[in-house]
């Protein structure tokens, strides 16, 4: 019986320094952080503010500064970072919603300890991401709707046009970003007005002959995009002669009428020079 028992023993002693082991080696496991999305280069499109989705594991998130709260290796909370900037302190899991400016941001997560601390070793996440106030996926377009392909005009012409898949915004040395900037108006391949809303241009005093108009859409930096997003067209100005015909009928009628009242005053002086003076005694 007692060999028997012994090996009881045994078996209990193996069995309880398993256990024990299992539990050191789960009371031990390191905390870890993952970032579930957005995927890393994601877009957000529309202005839109970013989400974060994130898992811990071997790690509790807690309040800091609690009456008698001490440093422990498995507890803590969690700092969020924008382009190296701190702006966010989370205790529970949960969506991290980050509004953006326009242009590449980079988002890091760390967990730290109950003193703020980050843990050793580093605990963290990161993920690059791009706000833009356009729309997402498509190519953006521009087409030039007036004046028409060789078109006749005036010395004034009116300029409209059509975009797609872009968002005006007026650009105050933010970064560029994906389908957002402003529209360039180039006439003979020189920039004559650059626009930040849906409005038509106006172009006016323009030279007789062939000239070339061009739509360009361009970041927030005054560069092209890439690919290159424009339209052109080629059309004329001449001179209107419905504009000049009253000035030169008004400046006829005028010598007209100078001319006749010369002719009368010429008339009266050499009436009154014909017309004798009768003699002094008679007056």
């Amino acid at each position: 019986m007692r060999p028997r028992s012994a090996a009881v023993s045994l078996l209990l002693l193996a069995c309880l320094t398993a256990f024990s082991l299992s539990s050191s080696s789960a009371r031990a496991a390191p905390p870890s952080l993952t970032i579930v999305s957005p995927a890393d280069g994601a877009i957000a499109a529309n202005g839109t503010p970013v989400i974060v989705h994130f898992l811990v594991s071997d790690f509790v998130l807690v309040q800091p500064g609690r009456l008698g709260q001490v440093v422990a290796p498995n507890e803590g909370h969690l700092n969020v970072f924008v382009d190296g900037a701190l702006v966010r302190l989370v205790i529970q899991l949960e969506p991290i919603v980050l509004p953006l400016v326009s242009g590449p941001h980079t988002i890091l997560l760390r967990l730290v300890g109950n003193d703020g601390a980050p843990l050793t070793p580093d605990v963290s996440a990161s993920v690059r991401v791009v706000a833009t106030q356009g729309p997402a996926g498509s190519l953006p377009t521009v087409k030039i709707v007036s004046p028409k392909p060789d078109e006749r005009t005036g010395h004034g012409v009116y300029v409209s046009f059509q975009v797609s898949n872009f968002s005006f915004v007026e650009p105050h040395g933010q970064a560029n970003a994906p389908n957002e900037g402003h529209l360039q108006m180039l006439l003979d391949g020189d920039v004559m007005e650059e626009l930040a809303q849906y409005e038509p241009g106006f172009v006016v005093s323009l030279p007789d002959g062939d000239h070339v108009l061009t739509m360009r859409l361009v970041n927030n930096d005054d560069t092209p995009l890439s690919p290159d997003v424009s339209a052109s067209i080629t059309f004329h100005v001449t001179a209107s002669t419905s504009a000049t015909l009253p000035l030169v009928l008004n400046g006829g009628v005028l010598f007209l009428e100078v001319f006749v009242l010369v002719i009368l005053i010429l008339r009266r002086r050499k009436a009154d020079v014909r017309t004798p003076l009768p003699p002094r005694d008679e007056l």
